[in-house]
């Protein structure tokens, strides 16, 4: 049996096209640039990426070779030779799915190393995420296992271009209404999960068992249909039971609203990543401790900025981290300490893995920024040329930090020198009434008059 599977291998189909999706996925994900990448730097990301490509790209691929390897008894002509094999219809569709399988695993093998490489040449912790690759092969060889009973109960020339295109559409059409129910039986999980988030272990497995199932169930379907092949007896009862038990768990869960259906809230660290620049406290999920010198220097971008300003956000925690109640910590605060809670404490949005001091800085200047309540409309100021107040201050802060301010005429410009132009104390005390304002949703005071 083996020397069969090793000689289905190397005449098979189903090597040239896990070799040409070995290299399509070592180029897309080598060639990524960590500046811009969302999962360079995140295990969970980066697991992820190979998954979806593997799924979406690679099994579509694999899945048409199937197909066109499963019908080439037919379309030789010599399917009544293949049917006198001492082996069953069950057993020839598995050496067939095997040989494709194997080599598809080789490929994702590839990808995932580089993938794994290229992340933990960013992350200072190593930590690989591997449920959503166990769920991409298992489902890869669901993938290959539908192109093989294809290719043997329709033995035509045009069905394997048509399981490649199957299968594409279909994960097309599951990315436009991801909540439909059949989406969580065949998954492509495209999903961001940054350090907040991570993956629902007992899910992903449950639906790695689930394709698993299915795939050798498949597998027996041609034998169950053609006379001519031996039927794979009672024993097809037990993968089509664990297919049917596990489909029927993946239907049968529920999330709350909003919730993703593949991933959970990540557990609150004891001690996030904090650093403190004077007044301006900043702290990171430690899975992002790699970005703790870019938070340093632009949380002391930020405190230079705001200075002694009040009514503006001084502390900072990563999108994810609660803010715990206990006593602050001093001016240079080591990482690792404990954050400090403060009523002004803002959300820190990380978008990238990557992020340079100027993004970074950019980032927290936008959280400190006073925000009015939901329900408050706009309140218009007309030295600014009738844009809202808020856009005005947030111009004025970002001038402070030798930030490019937003510009929106000339008469909006004006207003914005005319601030930077006040002394400095009657700038301050501006900038502080104007926050208070803003957030108790009153309008701004007057501007201040330019220094002479």
């Amino acid at each position: 049996m083996t020397r069969v599977l090793l000689h289905e291998m190397r005449r098979g189909e189903a090597g040239k096209v896990a070799l040409l999706s070995a290299v399509a996925g070592a180029w897309y994900l080598a060639s990524a640039d960590p500046a811009s990448s969302d999962w360079i730097g995140w295990w969970n990301q980066a697991s992820i990426k190979v998954q979806v490509f593997g799924v979406i790209v690679m099994g579509s691929l694999m899945s048409a070779a199937a197909a066109w390897s499963a019908s080439r008894s037919r379309r030789t002509r010599t399917a009544l030779w293949a049917d006198t094999t001492p082996r069953g219809g069950w057993p020839q569709a598995l050496l067939l799915w095997a040989a494709a399988w194997l080599w598809s695993l080789v490929a994702y093998a590839v990808m995932t190393a580089i993938a794994f490489q290229r992340t933990a040449a960013v992350s200072d912790v190593t930590e690989p995420v591997w449920s959503p690759l166990l769920l991409g092969a298992a489902m890869t060889g669901l993938q290959i296992a539908a192109g093989v009973a294809a290719g043997t109960l329709l033995p035509t020339r045009i069905t394997a271009p048509v399981m490649g295109l199957f299968w594409y559409a279909l994960f097309v059409v599951f990315a436009f209404v991801p909540e439909l129910p059949l989406a969580h039986l065949f998954p492509a999980i495209d999903e961001h999960l940054d350090t907040a988030y991570e993956p629902h272990t007992a899910r992903l497995l449950v639906a790695t068992a689930w394709c698993a199932a299915a795939a050798l169930t498949l597998l027996a379907v041609p034998a169950l249909v053609r006379r001519e092949a031996l039927s794979p007896g009672p024993l097809v009862v037990v993968p089509a039971l664990v297919a049917v038990v596990a489909g029927g768990t993946l239907l049968a869960f529920r999330t709350p609203e909003s919730h993703s259906y593949w991933a959970v809230p990540a557990d609150q660290p004891a001690r996030p990543v904090c650093v403190t620049e004077g007044r301006t406290k900043a702290c990171l999920w430690p899975d992002d401790r790699h970005l703790l010198p870019e938070v340093t220097a632009a949380a002391r971008t930020v405190d230079r900025a705001l200075g002694t300003l009040t009514g503006f956000h001084r502390s900072f925690y990563e999108t994810g981290l609660t803010a715990p109640e206990d006593s602050a910590n001093g001016p240079g605060a080591s990482p690792g300490a404990s954050p400090a809670a403060s009523p002004g404490a803002a959300e820190l949005p990380v978008a990238s893995p990557v992020m340079d001091e100027r993004a970074m800085a950019g980032t927290m200047l936008d959280a400190a920024l006073p925000q009015p309540p939901a329900d408050c409309e706009p309140r218009v100021l007309q030295e600014s040329g009738g844009y809202p107040d808020t856009f005005l201050v947030q111009a004025v802060v970002y001038a402070r930090a030798d930030f490019p301010a937003p510009y929106y005429g000339d008469q909006f410009g004006a207003a914005v020198e005319r601030v930077l132009k006040a002394p400095a104390a009657e700038q301050d005390a501006w900038l502080s009434a104007a926050a208070r304002e803003i957030a108790a949703c009153r309008p701004v005071p007057p501007l201040p008059r330019a220094a002479r």
